[in-house]
């Protein structure tokens, strides 16, 4: 899936290292905005800017804090099918 050893090495190494630095519950969170946005190399949130780390956090909090769809109740719904 990765490719090489070398590229595993790295990928460990840049979780590790923020795994040390922020904790688990940021970094999960961090995963999930990278998955969001369909990125397929850690090397982003590892970056010494921190750009990518913020990029996936915002990503991560604008689909948590985004409004659910509203369901329709089950009077509407039959109301729709003409009972």
């Amino acid at each position: 899936m990765l490719g090489s050893l070398e590229l595993l090495k790295t990928e460990c190494a840049i979780l590790a290292r923020l795994y040390r630095r922020f904790g688990a519950p940021d970094v999960e969170r961090m995963l999930q905005g990278a998955m969001l946005m369909r990125w397929s190399s850690l090397t982003s949130l590892g970056s010494a800017d921190g750009l990518g780390r913020r990029m996936a956090l915002a990503a991560y909090w604008q689909r948590e804090n985004k409004a659910p769809d509203r369901l329709a109740s089950v009077a509407q719904v039959l109301k729709a099918k003409g009972f």
